[in-house]
């Protein structure tokens, strides 16, 4: 189902459709992946922050009620910030496992 929302922010939408797919296919034995998906996401999660902060705004310009579109920005942001704090921990957990890795072929 398409949001009418959509239409308002069409490239930060793709932008975040984007993120999802990404982040669907992102692979453990990838650090650098996920590191930069780690950075993608707080960045466009701060986009979304953005956004939503400025909901009257926008609602006024595009004649659409200022909370459901505020509620709706929130939620991409809240979706955002949790795929950011996701990555990061597998990251960690990526590199931690590289490095056991490399300390076991050492020994």
């Amino acid at each position: 189902m398409v949001s009418d929302f959509e239409k308002i922010c069409q490239e930060d939408f793709n932008q975040y459709r984007e993120i999802s797919k990404r982040f669907q296919n992102v692979r453990m034995e990838n650090p650098s992946e996920l590191n930069e998906l780690t950075r993608d996401t707080w960045l466009l999660a701060s986009r979304w922050s953005e956004i939503q902060s400025m909901a009257s705004k926008i609602g006024q310009e595009c004649g659409v009620n200022k909370t459901d579109f505020q509620n709706w920005a929130y939620q991409k942001y809240r979706q955002l910030q949790e795929l950011h704090i996701t990555c990061r921990s597998w990251y960690r957990l990526a590199v931690e496992e590289e490095r056991q890795i490399r300390m076991m072929e050492g020994v």
